[in-house]
């Protein structure tokens, strides 16, 4: 019997990927009872990535065991005026925002098939992105997490991350990272 082997891979093209992207998004966010429906998990590997794959310096970091998509963690160049950007300037003191957003990488998603967590491909994942913001020139990334205790809001605490502003809305927070 041959072991099966997992490698982490940078993407360059995500959409080729689409239907399993798909699958690994609706498996990790399925452990919250608000996740995702699956018109919306469509969306998001039809168009929303296809989208974010256009932007500045964008890095899409894919787990495979064998050629299967275990997980996925990804993030770009953060604009003003992106939806985004202006949804969380809209909630955050300005203070809080200019801190924040400037010359920051936004990690945008990062998904593990919720049978694969707590096995580590998340720790790999994260570690391959942020060796390779290593190389670039961003002083600070930036991500929104859910409010509740998870293991997502965990791990992002574990790695240094810190409450840049808790109350965005009734669901989510506001993490930062200073990366150098």
């Amino acid at each position: 019997m041959l072991a099966s082997v997992l490698t982490f891979t940078r993407i360059h093209e995500p959409a080729a990927l689409a239907s399993q992207v798909a699958e690994v998004y609706g498996s990790a966010f399925s452990i919250f009872r608000d996740g995702p429906t699956e018109q919306e998990v469509r969306a998001f590997a039809q168009q929303t990535l296809p989208a974010h794959a256009e932007r500045e310096a964008f890095r899409f970091i894919a787990a495979f065991e064998d050629d299967v998509l275990l997980g996925f963690i990804y993030g770009f160049h953060g604009d003003r005026g992106e939806p985004w950007e202006e949804w969380i300037h809209a909630r955050v003191p300005v203070a809080v925002y200019d801190d924040w957003f400037v010359n920051q990488f936004d990690l945008t998603e990062f998904c593990v098939r919720a049978a694969h967590h707590g096995q580590g491909i998340g720790s790999q994942l994260y570690d391959a992105l942020l060796t390779e913001l290593a190389e670039t020139p961003y002083e600070r990334a930036v991500l929104t997490t859910r409010r509740i205790a998870n293991p997502a809001r965990d791990f992002y605490l574990r790695r240094g991350w810190e409450v840049a502003w808790d109350a965005l809305d009734d669901r989510f927070s506001l993490f930062g990272l200073w990366l150098r």
